[in-house]
């Protein structure tokens, strides 16, 4: 069962980091100053993208790139990137109405735009989404760890010792 939920997870973490990407490089390609935030941001979701999808679901493919450690250590980055992201675009935009125009034209993120308040509030709500999908492959990578060793072929069991012994005739 666990073969099928990482890959949804990292299927629909595919989905909702393209969304952010598309967000926050819009964000950036169309600013007037550099915004640091935007730019963790867009970080975030390229990292979630190459490492947490990407490598992900070609260790499932290629078992070189399988050992646990290292997924379980990808993960972890992934939640940290995300979240770290996500909570930087909310902290700068400070979740004020898009229809507030003295709050948009004091904002270095909005920059008096409400289109860009919009877009910076959809990418802190898609960073978010993220966020708790890295804490579900964050889950099963740490339980595959935990399972099967860090340096073992993923979701598979430990090979049992082999039994040995005298054989005996009793009947």
């Amino acid at each position: 069962m666990l073969v099928y939920i990482d890959p949804i997870l990292r299927g629909i973490l595919f989905l909702f980091l393209i969304i952010t990407l598309g967000l926050t490089g819009s964000l950036i390609a169309n600013s007037n100053h550099e915004n640091p935030q935007v730019n963790f941001g867009l970080f975030a979701a390229v990292f979630g993208l190459v490492f947490g999808v990407f490598y992900g679901i070609a260790a499932g493919f290629i078992k070189v790139l399988a050992f646990p450690i290292a997924i379980a250590t990808i993960d972890f980055l992934n939640f940290v990137f995300t979240f770290a992201g996500a909570t930087a675009i909310a902290a700068a935009i400070k979740a004020h109405s898009c229809s507030n125009q003295d709050y948009l034209d004091n904002n270095t993120v909005t920059q008096g735009s409400s289109d860009r308040c919009r877009k910076a509030q959809a990418s802190v709500a898609f960073l978010y989404f993220a966020f708790f999908l890295t804490i579900g492959q964050l889950v099963l990578s740490v339980g595959n760890v935990l399972n099967s060793g860090p340096f073992t072929l993923p979701f598979s069991k430990r090979a049992s010792p082999p039994r040995t012994g005298v054989p005996s005739s009793a009947v």
